[in-house]
Formats: structure tokens, sequence, C-alpha cells
């Protein structure tokens, strides 16, 4: 996956949620989500965090500032991807969020849809273990100045 980040993010949420690392680069872990789309949903999603201090080694709850950025291949990692674990539903867009001023937590304090879809997708597959999706897709982030 490529995904191009501008120098100035427009940030438009907060958000806490459950990121399983995929790929890093440098400072950059794509992660997957399951994000609850209707009630009891669990969508899959990409998710790029910041993460300064290599925090995110396994599935860890993480509260950020969001943003958008643009990516490139979005539709093969995520087939890449459901070919290792179990996905019945995708998000595919080349728009995907970027989380920044992230604070890792040792358990969620809020139900965002970002924690619920992890849980919904916990009670009907069971834990995901992180070790298989390493290496699965390459992670090459491109810092554009605006």
């Amino acid at each position: 996956m490529k995904v191009k980040i501008k120098s100035i993010l427009n940030v438009i949420g907060h958000e806490e949620l459950y990121v399983i690392p995929i790929a890093c680069n440098g400072k950059y872990v794509l992660g997957l989500n399951f994000f609850e789309d209707i009630e009891g949903g669990r969508v899959a999603r990409f998710v790029l965090i910041m993460d300064k201090y290599g925090e995110i080694n396994s599935i860890k709850v993480v509260e950020g500032d969001k943003g958008i950025v643009i990516a490139e291949g979005v539709r093969d990692d995520m087939d890449a991807v459901s070919k290792v674990i179990k996905i019945d539903r995708k998000m595919v867009t080349n728009r995907i969020p970027l989380f920044i001023n992230i604070k890792v937590k040792s358990f969620p304090e809020t139900q965002d849809r970002g924690i619920r879809g992890y849980e919904n997708y916990i009670k009907r597959y069971g834990e995901i273990d992180p070790s298989k999706l390493k290496g699965v897709i390459k992670l090459d982030v491109i810092e554009e100045v605006v």
C-alpha cells in the first residue's frame, strides 16, 4: 500500500479504537480495525497511526485525533489480509483514517464504534493472532510538502 500524507492534516474528529498492526514504515503503522457500521457490525478497515515512540507492536487500544489520507492499493491489500483471517465485510476506499497525537491505553474507556466493532468480531470469530498478518502487506509512506 502506498499512502500520501500532506504536511497539513485536517483533523476531523477524535476516536478510540482497537488497532491490529500489520505493517510499519518509520513512525507510521498500518493497522486493521473493525468498525461497527450497524448494530452488531464488524466492517474491516485499514487505519494509519503515527506512532512516534514505537508502542504499537501488538493489538492495542489507541485514542487520538483523526484525519483522512489518500492510499493506493487498498483493495488488493484487503484481499491479501482476508486470505489470512476471516473477514466477512470490508471497507474498501482510497481514503483511510490517519490518527495522530495518540495515547495507547490498557483497556477501552468508551464504546466508540472502533471498539464495539472489534468486540463484535471477537465474539463471532475469536481472538486474532497479529503475527499471522506481519509481512502480508508492504507499506510505503510519502510525506508531501504543500
